[in-house]
């Protein structure tokens, strides 16, 4: 597996994010996309990207952070791992949301107070049918 990172804003934090991949060893694995996600995730799923888990940071919008797990859906492996960060804001958790009520995404535990999600992706894809769509909120 290849992983890519991806930040059109890592310059704004001094490039935190991508140092702390560099600095735990696993830079070699990874390619920054200085590019928004919204653009980039659509192409990766078109080359055929398989991940075992990802890590989103991104957008705060909720339309985005949507198109973002969508996509995302498609590029982690069932049964992956998926990790959200800033779930604390209403817009991340109501995008979050639906995947957990309609998709059926599980959440995992993560030790101590923390404002990321982890949450595993079923063994099998689900894609359920509209008529079964359950509303959902921000939980």
């Amino acid at each position: 597996m290849v992983g890519r990172a991806r930040s059109t804003y890592q310059h704004l934090f001094e490039n935190a994010g991508w140092e702390a991949i560099e600095t735990s060893g696993l830079g070699g694995l990874c390619t920054l996309l200085p590019e928004r996600s919204q653009l980039a995730l659509p192409r990766l799923v078109t080359e055929g990207l398989i991940a075992d888990a990802a890590f989103v940071d991104g957008s705060h919008h909720f339309h985005n952070v949507f198109v973002d797990l969508y996509f995302l859906r498609e590029l982690v492996r069932p049964g992956g791992l998926m990790i959200l960060d800033d779930c604390q804001w209403p817009s991340v958790a109501t995008a979050l949301r639906y995947f957990e009520v309609n998709i059926g995404w599980q959440p995992q535990p993560i030790a101590g107070p923390t404002r990321l999600r982890a949450l595993r992706l079923p063994d099998l894809r689900v894609e359920p049918v509209f008529e079964t769509f359950k509303p959902f909120g921000s939980g």
